[in-house]
C-alpha cells in the first residue's frame, strides 16, 4: 500500500486548515499594514517632509534591501533556525561585488557575489547538519570568520565604485516609475513565496521545523534540505550586498552591523512562529517596510539614532509575545476543529 509523503510530513494543521485560522493570518499581514498607515500619517502631521517622494523612494530602497535578507530568514526561521552571519555575509559580498566591477563585466561581478554568498550558507549548512552544531554557535561562529575575511579582504579601506553608472542603475533605475530595488524584491518575494508555499521543497522544510522526528520518519533528507535552505540564506544576504553596494557605491568590511537582528525581527514581526513550521512571506514583505518607516520617521524627526535600536528591541518583543498568543490560539482552534 503506497502513501504520499509529502501529506504523511505536513505539520499538523496544514493538511486541513479551519477557515478561522486562514482568517486571523489574513488580518495579521493586515494589522501590519494599519500600523504602516498609522505610522505614516502620524509622522506626516508632524512633519510634512516625510511624504516627499524622495523620502518615500529611499524608503522604499531601504526595505526591499532588508526584505531580501528577510526572506532568507524566514526560511531558516521555518526550519527552527536562524543565521546570525547575514550582516557580515553582506559586508563581503558587497565588497566582493565591487572590487570586480573593476576587472570583469557586471553580470559576472554580480555572480561572483551571489556564489560566494551561496558558499557561506552552504558551509553554515554542512557545519549545522553533518557535526549537529547548533545554529546559534555555528552561524555566530561564521559572524565572525566572515567579518574578519571582509576587514581582511579589503585591508581596512573603503572600495569606492567609479565608472559603472550601469551598476548604479541597480539602485536608481525605474521601471514604470518604480524604484529597481523594490522590483528586485519583490521578484525574489514571488519566487521565494512559491518555493516555500507551492513546492515540495517548501512543505519539507516545513515539515522539517514542525517535527523534525516525524521527518525524518518519514524519509526526508534532513541534511539536504538544511544545507540548502542555509545556502538559501546566504544567496539572500549576498543580493542584499549587491543592492547596497549600488546604493553607496562605496563599501567596506563594516557594512552590515545589527543586519541578523533586523531580519530576524521583520520575520518574527511578520508572523513567522520561532517554534517553526510555517512561514508568512506577505508579512515578511509588510515588517521590513514597517521597520523601513519607522527608521525613516525617526531620522526625519531628528531623534537620536539610537531610540531606533530601542524601537526594533520593543517591536521584537512585541512581535515574540504575540507569536506565543498566536500559538495557543491556533492550537485551541485546532484542537476545538478535531
Amino acid at each position: 500500500m503506497s502513501t504520499d509523503r509529502d501529506s504523511l510530513i505536513q505539520p499538523a494543521g496544514v493538511r486541513q486548515v479551519p477557515f478561522l485560522i486562514l482568517f486571523l493570518r489574513f488580518f495579521e499581514n493586515l494589522g501590519l499594514i494599519v500600523m504602516l498607515i498609522i505610522v505614516v500619517v502620524g509622522t506626516s502631521l508632524i512633519e510634512p517632509r516625510f511624504l516627499t517622494v524622495i523620502n518615500l523612494i529611499n524608503i522604499a530602497i531601504t526595505a526591499s534591501i532588508m526584505a531580501v535578507v528577510g526572506f532568507g530568514m524566514t526560511f531558516a526561521i521555518v526550519m527552527q533556525g536562524f543565521d546570525l552571519s547575514v550582516g557580515s555575509t553582506q559586508a563581503l559580498t558587497a565588497c566582493i561585488a565591487a572590487s570586480l566591477l573593476a576587472i570583469v563585466p557586471m553580470p559576472v561581478a554580480i555572480l561572483g557575489a551571489l556564489l560566494i554568498g551561496l558558499l557561506i550558507g552552504v558551509v553554515n549548512g554542512v557545519v549545522i547538519a553533518e557535526l549537529n552544531v547548533p545554529p546559534f554557535v555555528a552561524t555566530l561562529g561564521m559572524m565572525s570568520i566572515v567579518r574578519g575575511v571582509a576587514l581582511l579582504y579589503t585591508k581596512g579601506q573603503s572600495v569606492l565604485i567609479v565608472g559603472h553608472d550601469e551598476y548604479a542603475l541597480l539602485n536608481t533605475g525605474k521601471v514604470l516609475g518604480v524604484p529597481a530595488p523594490f522590483i528586485i524584491a519583490l521578484g525574489t518575494f514571488v519566487v521565494l513565496f512559491v518555493l516555500l508555499r507551492h513546492t515540495p521543497f517548501g512543505r519539507h522544510v516545513c515539515a522539517v521545523g514542525g517535527n523534525k522526528m516525524a521527518a525524518i520518519s518519514a524519509g526526508l533528507k534532513i541534511n539536504i534540505i538544511t544545507v540548502a535552505v542555509f545556502g538559501l540564506v546566504g544567496m539572500m544576504a549576498a543580493l542584499s550586498g549587491v543592492m547596497l553596494s549600488s546604493q553607496l557605491m562605496i563599501v567596506d568590511g563594516t557594512l552590515g552591523v545589527g543586519l541578523e537582528l533586523k531580519a530576524i525581527a521583520i520575520s518574527v514581526i511578520g508572523g513567522t512562529s520561532l517554534y517553526g513550521g510555517s512561514g508568512n512571506m506577505p508579512g515578511t514583505f509588510l515588517a521590513a517596510f514597517l521597520l523601513a518607516v519607522i527608521n525613516g520617521a525617526l531620522n526625519i524627526l531628528k531623534i537620536p539614532a539610537f531610540y531606533q535600536y530601542l524601537a526594533l528591541g520593543a517591536l521584537l518583543i512585541f512581535a515574540l509575545a504575540l507569536d506565543t498568543l498566536r500559538r495557543r490560539l491556533f492550537a485551541r482552534i485546532l484542537k476545538e476543529s478535531s
